[in-house]
């Protein structure tokens, strides 16, 4: 499997489920939203969550998609790139992705609340489809 192939997987996933490791070892999920611009998913979130107290302290994070049948897990390091404003690319592929008009309030140009992107650099990754469990597991690393 590319590194291609993984990030096209990735893109298309409406919601993603962030896992962080908390100051005490013990693990933590949470889902988020994000966006895959350049090869590179972005996600985001409010400095004050536990999911990015946890990121200050360790930066490693898997970042699995939402199927359990079709699955997709990647290993990496969560690299703050800032404030929203600060990655303005980042912030104009959220709004083409997430164009519901619930979804406005949720995205960072409309919540302040939301103060840091993160840039997900992959170490791994594994996927396989529940169907073909053995057939179909396939690994990428740099």
């Amino acid at each position: 499997m590319t590194w291609s192939e993984v990030a096209g997987r990735l893109a298309p996933a409406r919601t993603y489920w962030l896992g962080t490791t908390m100051p005490s070892g013990a693990p933590h999920a949470a889902p988020v939203w994000g966006a895959v611009t350049a090869g590179t998913l972005h996600v985001y979130t409010d400095r004050r969550t536990v999911k990015a107290r946890n990121i200050a302290v360790s930066p490693r994070v898997l970042v699995h998609l939402e199927s359990g049948e079709d699955v997709l897990i990647v290993h990496g390091l969560a690299d703050d790139l800032g404030p929203p404003p600060a990655v303005p690319h980042v912030i104009t592929a959220l709004a083409a992705k997430y164009t519901r008009p619930a979804d406005r309030q949720y995205l960072p140009e409309n919540n302040p609340d939301f103060d840091v992107v993160y840039a997900i650099r992959p170490t791994s990754s594994v996927a396989w489809q529940l169907a073909d469990y053995t057939g179909s597991q396939r690994r990428w690393s740099p």
